[in-house]
């Protein structure tokens, strides 16, 4: 009798490693899944942001074509003297 108790503790022995072994894979299959989507929530969150500073640079850039194409002179003055102050930081 002593005997047929072993077996079984045995067998729920097993089965309970193989029910462990099931529980580890199905929580890397978990962790992949979650790395995966917070992997492609980083990008896109990337991409939204890259896309909105480049539109931002387009408006700035044609802003600025339009200001140099109304006022040109004002606009080389102002580059000139950007220029100026510039170099003379730089020489410090």
């Amino acid at each position: 009798m002593r005997d047929d108790r072993l077996d079984t503790d045995d067998v729920d022995l097993d089965a309970i490693l193989k029910d462990i072994a099931i529980l580890k894979q199905d929580i890397g299959k978990l962790l992949d899944q979650v790395k995966t989507g917070a992997v492609e929530s980083v990008n896109g969150e990337a991409r939204r942001l890259y896309d909105s500073l480049a539109a931002e640079g387009e408006r700035s850039a044609a802003a600025i074509a339009q200001q140099v194409e109304e006022r040109p002179i004002a606009s080389l003055l102002v580059a000139f003297a950007a220029g100026f102050i510039g170099s003379r930081l730089l020489m410090r």
